[in-house]
């Protein structure tokens, strides 16, 4: 009994990827902030959640891949909207 528990396949648990956490974190936090700082944590952001990604097709045992799947596309939202609204105010004035 107690070696399936510390080595058996229920023993195995998946474990969420740092860089996928942390982007996840850059993305929604870069929704609050202004424009100039978001677009810089918007990138880390994304940068982030391509390494995340990348660890996970590596390694699936380091957690689902919808965490850095989220990071890249809310920091990628963030990061485009935020480019839009500066180069519209940029090259309106």
């Amino acid at each position: 009994m107690s070696a399936d528990r510390q080595g058996g396949t229920a023993a195995k648990r998946l474990r969420v990827s740092l860089f996928a956490i942390i982007g996840l974190a850059l993305g929604v936090l870069a929704l609050a902030l202004p424009a100039v700082p978001a677009l810089v944590t918007a990138a880390g952001g994304i940068i982030l959640g391509v390494l995340g990604r990348r660890q996970f097709k590596r390694d699936p045992a380091t957690g689902p891949g919808w965490v850095s799947l989220a990071a890249i596309i809310v920091s990628g939202f963030v990061f485009v909207s935020q480019a839009v609204i500066l180069s519209v105010v940029y090259f309106s004035a």
